[in-house]
């Protein structure tokens, strides 16, 4: 019989199914209320400033743990090993500290709620602020509805729930104590949220190794396949896989979405403190580790369940993104509840994901654009906050739109996303500039900004016309065992491609996408240090107080420090960015 589109549920699945929606509910339900009606706009957005630190942490790194992770992570394990999220555990405990070295140390003292703020401070420049403000709000808005509509198709494909059921019902349901309930609701969501995702991944890990015959056998089986290399030094930036390149840009990566993204610089500027933000950011860093584990636990052990006898080749799954769902329904599916865990675990990760967007695209549209208009920036505080309540409204409304029209778009909208995918790179290029290029101004972080993006976008577009196949590490059929169904077999020689070999300049445009972070950053740098330079003597010099927001290190190195006034109390940066 196929487990594709057969409901595995049973009445203590819909009840764990229902729980997890109405705790999630319930938790901004009593935010609402315990704050009496004051709905002001720094309670919503940035919980009075006065959050707790753990909570913060642990917030700040599920924000973007989606159920593409739970379900893609394990999948890259089985298929590639165990490498990217080694050398990540490595990468984290060096690049979260320099990230809190390089932004928060500057970001803390300004305290915005929305981190572009910093670029009208730096460059007295409105347009710049706008500009990068709005393309983040343009990939955010996709990346959101993405991380919507995938978990939709697995459960769809793997429990017999229609895809708009689940889209429409879990935005519904984020939209919902986002809105009412503020940041304050999304963090302490996001807590309970992780300790489900932890729940569900951890027996996926326990069930794991009792098949494979426990934790030794499962990492031996692991080993003979070649799924525990860990370094390869091979220096190759066409390589989908090495450490030279997961040091570059995942690196890049790590410092720039840790310091300076808006969700996170939202959530570490709500703290009391900056000695609570730095906690609050070492939290982040060794939750990282910790889920990293579990990952890399789950991965080895769903390759050592069906590592001599892939479904995947036995035709019973079509790709490895659907082998923790299979792996949940072979070996799990008769304790009762599991499956409801299981989908609880998927709906959190989502949950917590959309909810964090929706109140860091609120606080994007009102602090960079609806408050430069006076009809709304003097409004009275309450009102602001309704006026707060309905743009999450509106984007959860447009953010459910836009994943149910995703299976139409395509390849469209996979190149778009992919696209996309460099942002992070080419905005940490622009806050590296502003902090550490004296010479650096609003022509050149504009210039860097479009022409890196337009760069990398076609590269991006010029690589999907490629149709490249990567290779992945190989499984077998040796050992199914009696009774197995060898119908729907396929040839492991068919399904495990070489990468194929392009000519120049074709071979250019086939660069690993772990380096796009680098590429964008690298890029927006060179092409805004020479379009500040070259814009210099046409543009008029930005006032004194601009060079303020350079980081502390360059301020000292070129006694910039003594000649300005000191940091604005935040009452002040609020009047200043409203002109």
């Amino acid at each position: 019989m196929s487990i594709i589109n057969t409901n595995y549920f049973g009445a203590i699945d819909y009840i764990a199914v229902v729980l997890t929606l109405l705790v999630s509910l319930l938790i901004g339900v009593y935010h609402a209320i315990k704050r009496g009606g004051k709905e002001a706009s720094e309670d919503l957005l940035m919980g009075g400033r006065q959050m707790s630190t753990i909570p913060v942490g642990i917030s700040m790194f599920v924000t973007y743990f989606s159920a593409a992770n739970i379900l893609g992570h394990p999948a890259e394990i089985y298929s590639s090993g165990i490498q990217f999220f080694c050398i990540q555990m490595i990468l984290s405990f060096i690049c979260i500290p320099l990230s809190a070295v390089i932004f928060m140390s500057v970001f803390y003292k300004l305290k915005p709620t929305s981190v572009y703020e910093y670029f009208q401070y730096r460059f007295d420049s409105v347009a710049v602020r706008c500009f990068a403000s709005g393309l983040a709000i343009l990939q955010t808005t996709i990346l959101t509805g993405l991380t919507l509509y995938a978990p939709s198709i697995v459960l769809e494909a793997f429990l017999g729930l229609p895809t708009w059921i689940t889209i429409i019902g879990i935005g519904i349901c984020g939209t919902t104590y986002t809105s009412i309930g503020g940041l304050k609701a999304v963090i302490w969501t996001d807590v309970f949220q992780f300790v489900l995702i932890i729940l569900g991944m951890s027996a996926i890990v326990t069930r794991g190794f009792i098949t494979a015959g426990g934790i030794n056998a499962a990492f031996t089986k692991a080993y003979e396949h070649g799924r525990l290399e860990v370094f390869d030094w091979n220096i190759d930036p066409f390589q989908k896989y090495n450490t030279f390149n997961f040091v570059l840009g995942y690196g890049v990566h790590l410092i720039c979405f840790n310091g300076a993204s808006q969700p996170n610089v939202q959530r570490y500027c709500s703290l009391p403190t900056f000695k609570d933000a730095l906690k609050a950011m070492m939290w982040n860093a060794i939750l990282r580790q910790l889920v990293t584990c579990i990952i890399i636990c789950t991965g080895v052990a769903v390759f050592a369940t069906y590592a001599s006898c892939d479904p995947i080749l036995l035709g019973k799954i079509t790709k490895s993104d659907q082998i923790v769902p299979y792996f949940y329904i072979n070996e799990l599916v008769w304790i009762p509840g599991m499956m409801g865990l299981f989908t609880s675990c998927i709906i959190s990760a989502v949950l917590s994901t959309i909810s964090s967007i929706l109140n860091s695209l609120a606080a994007l549209t009102w602090k960079d654009f609806l408050c430069r208009f006076a009809m709304f920036d003097s409004l009275h505080p309450v009102w602001k906050g309704r006026c707060i309540i309905c743009l999450c409204i509106a984007y959860g409304v447009v953010i459910m739109v836009l994943a149910l029209g995703l299976g139409k778009l395509g390849t469209i909208f996979e190149t778009m996303f992919t696209v996309i995918g460099g942002f992070g790179g080419i905005m940490g290029g622009c806050f590296l500039m502003g902090l550490f290029l004296p010479f650096a101004n609003k022509f050149g972080v504009i210039s860097g900004m479009g022409a890196s993006l337009s760069t990398l976008g076609f590269f991006v577009y010029k690589k999907s016309s490629l149709k490249i196949q990567l290779n992945t590490l190989p499984t077998s059929l040796h050992d199914c065992g009696n009774g197995t169904d060898f119908t729907f077999a396929r040839n492991a020689t068919v399904d495990f491609a070489i990468v194929q070999q392009h000519d120049w300049p074709s071979k250019l445009f086939t660069i690993s996408y772990i380096l796009y972070p680098f590429v964008g950053a690298f890029l927006t740098i060179i092409i805004g240090s020479i379009g500040s330079l070259l814009s210099k003597r046409f543009l008029k010099e930005p006032s004194e107080s601009c060079q303020h927001y350079l980081h502390p290190l360059i301020k000292r190195l070129y006694g910039i420090e003594k000649k300005i006034f000191t940091v604005p109390e935040q009452t002040e940066l609020l009047q200043f960015s409203s002109t």
